[in-house]
């Protein structure tokens, strides 16, 4: 799937709020909602820009001046979807800890996300391009928010040496090939016991060689 930059997100569509706690929806947030709605309902190949613009009652010009065609829409609602599911990292636990504990979080939320879901049964080369031909916005952006903390997990020794970049490539690859395989053994492991063994395995993956 071929991922298009998309727009800075667009100005609220109110000009101005009753009171602070108001909550102003973005345009691009409306489009998001309504392609969710369609993918959900439809799939991904029978999911059109015109039936998106109506969900979100917005006009067609305004869906085309931020995103090219249905699947840029479909490339940034998933980066939308995969950044709602990631956890915040602290200075508390170790980073290991951390990134072991989130691995699993990640891969049973993504697991069990009613879009991904959805996409798998009806259109899996759409996340196959993903997985065999190209790295995704959001598969990137995983990776360069686990680069920092694996980086502060060398620093407190609970991470072994390494470049931090190629460690957090390998715990994405890791984590995501388990997570499209799971419907594939699930009558051999169950979901939340797969989802146990990719964190026991991400922190085996990270654990100096002598603790």
């Amino acid at each position: 799937m071929s991922e298009q930059s998309v727009a800075d997100s667009a100005s609220p569509t109110n000009d101005a709020v009753d009171s602070p706690d108001a909550v102003v929806t973005s345009v691009e947030d409306q489009v998001l909602d309504a392609a969710r709605s369609c993918i959900l309902e439809y799939g991904v190949r029978r999911t059109t820009l015109a039936e998106i613009a109506r969900r979100a009652q917005v006009s067609r010009p305004t869906v085309y001046r931020r995103w090219a065609d249905t699947r840029a829409v479909v490339s940034s609602l998933l980066t939308r979807e995969i950044g709602s599911v990631m956890p915040a990292f602290d200075a508390g636990p170790s980073a290991r800890v951390q990134l072991s504990s989130a691995a699993g979080a990640v891969a049973d939320a993504v697991r069990t996300h009613p879009l991904f879901v959805k996409i798998l049964e009806s259109d899996p080369d759409i996340l196959a391009t993903y997985i065999l031909h190209r790295l995704g916005t959001s598969q990137s952006s995983i990776i360069d928010a686990l680069a920092p903390l694996i980086q502060g997990g060398q620093r407190d020794s609970s991470v072994r040496d390494g470049d931090p970049m190629h460690l957090a490539t390998v715990v994405l690859l890791m984590v995501q090939s388990a997570v499209q395989s799971a419907g594939m053994v699930a009558d051999r492991i169950p979901g939340d016991e797969l989802v146990a063994q990719i964190a026991y395995a991400v922190d085996a993956y990270l654990r100096p060689p002598s603790q």
